[in-house]
């Protein structure tokens, strides 16, 4: 009987480590972005990496997440794990690393957006006007390289063993992401956008990282939106025909009904791993415009 038990236990253990989203054997991580940025300089190495929220949650909910439902499974994935990749230089409250090292004091922090070195080397970060710093790096794709830089090296001390492949893995990542600012720019280019109104705080990364001036901002729901709002806005694009709207959603029925469809970009904020997730082999897709 005590045998069988033990049995059961080694096959649910087994499960565990082969299902994803469930407890990491060496990293563990938050965001799409620190999970690309793992697994494509991981290649080839054994390491793995776990993604610890649900597929469903943005950025925006994680904190909430990690302190009630997700806390005991943070701590137990910390229990395996030997390293925790965060944003915590532009955002302070990412809780992967507080929360996971309460299972293992020894666990190792890698600061994807800021290097913990004398030299700090760190991502081009956007002050809002608010006072708070931006937390989408990442739809600046010069800041893609960056984070590649100080991922990577860091992972080269942590695996030693795994050096000169996570160094290759590094190389071939950052020529990658050299040629999707490549392809954002022909696109842009062909496009003729220039200048922009951007729809949500979380595009102002993106934005600046595309050097787009940008003409104004309507940040407030659609719902709330008064008439006099509608209005001004409509009347923007009708007076500057050059003028793009950038928005992070599929254009509503009603924005339709401000602004020709063909002057609307919508772009993918990658807050969430949602339904498209980041596909190993074409890991930069959701980056493209």
């Amino acid at each position: 009987m005590n045998t069988k038990k033990i049995m059961m236990g080694l096959g649910l253990a087994a499960t565990s480590v082969f299902t994803p989203f469930t407890f990491a054997k060496d990293v563990l991580t938050s965001t799409p972005v620190t999970y690309m940025l793992s697994e494509q300089l991981m290649q080839g190495t054994g390491v793995e990496t776990t993604y610890l929220p649900p597929k469903r949650y943005g950025i925006e909910r994680l904190v909430n997440w990690f302190a009630g439902k997700g806390q005991q499974q943070v701590i137990k994935a910390g229990q395996e794990a030997t390293v925790a990749i965060t944003l915590g230089a532009i955002w302070h409250l990412d809780p992967t690393y507080v929360y996971a090292r309460q299972g293992n004091v020894r666990l190792i922090e890698i600061d994807a957006s800021q290097a913990i070195s004398p030299r700090a080397q760190g991502v081009a970060a956007l002050t809002l006007e608010d006072g708070e710093t931006s937390k989408y790096a990442w739809l600046n794709p010069t800041n893609l390289i960056r984070m590649a830089a100080i991922v990577g090296d860091d992972l080269q001390k942590v695996y030693p063993q795994h050096q000169v492949k996570i160094e290759k893995n590094q190389q071939a990542l950052m020529l990658q992401v050299r040629e999707l600012i490549n392809l954002q720019q022909d696109v842009i280019f062909e496009k003729e956008i220039d200048s922009v109104v951007l729809l949500n705080e979380s595009l102002e990364d993106f934005a600046s990282g595309n050097q787009l001036f940008v003409v104004d901002r309507q940040f407030k729901p659609e719902l709330e939106w008064s008439e006099v709002e509608k209005h001004s806005l409509k009347a923007q694009f009708e007076q500057d025909k050059t003028l793009w709207l950038v928005t992070n959603k599929r254009p509503s029925k009603m924005l339709n009904a401000l602004i020709p469809q063909d002057r609307i970009l919508q772009i993918d904020v990658i807050d969430r791993w949602g339904s498209k997730g980041i596909k190993i082999e074409d890991s930069l897709a959701r980056w493209r415009l």
